[in-house]
């Protein structure tokens, strides 16, 4: 009886994925590096359209539009109670993005963790061979930005 109790919560915790969610975001925070941005980054604004696949970042008063790739690449990244949950992960159609004295080469949009945080990240790539997103580190910058 224990056994088939355990096997009940074992399967009732599947690994939900960690979807993006058509919404406007403020700029929340860089991570990966020791930088303050200044008031040009920090006021930006990004606006994520999933079903038309528009994103349109706002910094310094003017406007720029991006496409999301068609696919959305699902790779674990984010840490759950057996094993890690699947972020969605997709590319932008452009080779990089200036912001203020911010370049991100490659760039990337994911859903962030924890589920529900309200939180996307725009971020440099390439992805993975797996689609995966890079881990933000000193090389590679990585912006958050929280539902408003």
């Amino acid at each position: 009886m224990r056994a088939l109790l355990l096997v009940i919560a074992v399967s009732g915790c599947g690994a939900q994925t960690i979807g993006l969610t058509s919404a406007t975001y403020s700029f929340d925070a860089v991570r990966g590096r020791e930088l303050t941005p200044s008031a040009t980054v920090t006021a930006s604004t990004l606006e994520l359209d999933v079903l038309t696949r528009e994103v349109k970042f706002t910094i310094g008063g003017a406007t720029r539009k991006f496409t999301l790739s068609q696919a959305s690449t699902i790779t674990p990244g984010c840490p759950g109670n057996f094993g890690s949950m699947p972020q969605d992960t997709r590319t932008l159609d452009a080779p990089n993005i200036q912001l203020a004295e911010l370049l991100i080469d490659a760039p990337l949009v994911r859903a962030d963790c924890p589920t529900g945080s309200g939180v996307i990240v725009l971020q440099t790539g390439p992805a993975s061979s797996t689609g995966a997103a890079p881990d933000c580190s000193t090389e590679i910058i990585c912006l958050a930005y929280k539902k408003k």
